[in-house]
């Protein structure tokens, strides 16, 4: 799913982090959400959501996202995902910088945990944080999500 989901979007690159706030910003006007969602709105809602618990997960990791399924304006799931030239302090949970972000908005609470989910999954894949600390195009990142998903779906199924 989260292969699928950022074949969809364009991989940023963030040379002037400098703070939490210029980088959601840079990334909500740099991701491809509707018009129809008012980008403040947005940006405040997701420092709000860092506020109250930061999203950084560990390993270097954070993943910014905000709730939006009642809204009408939001038909699809939409995942970014940016690196950061300079890693920037998100408070997580292990004391480590953030160098990867993965900004999520999904359409339906379902789809919102599992792509959570999947994206916490790959953070604690120790060779996968390392190759995202390379900031591999796009498409050999999503080459790797892709060979991962389907390992963990062998897995899966041979664990039944």
């Amino acid at each position: 799913m989260l292969g699928e989901l950022c074949e969809k979007c364009e991989t940023w690159f963030i040379a002037d982090p400098q703070n939490m706030s210029k980088v959601i910003t840079a990334l909500v006007f740099a991701a491809p959400i509707p018009s129809s969602i008012n980008h403040k709105v947005l940006i405040d809602a997701l420092l709000s959501r860092e506020e109250m618990m930061s999203t950084a997960i560990g390993n270097g990791i954070a993943i910014p996202h905000v709730r939006l399924f009642d809204s009408t304006n939001l038909k699809e799931d939409i995942v970014v995902v940016a690196y950061l030239f300079e890693p920037v302090d998100w408070k997580a949970p292990d004391g480590k910088p953030v160098h990867t972000l993965f900004f999520v908005l999904a359409a339906d609470e379902t789809r919102h945990l599992q792509i959570l989910a999947e994206i916490a999954q790959l953070a604690s894949d120790e060779d996968f944080v390392d190759f995202l600390k390379t900031m591999p195009s796009r498409e050999a990142l999503i080459e790797r999500i892709r060979q991962i998903e389907e390992k963990i779906a062998i897995e899966n199924i041979s664990n039944r």
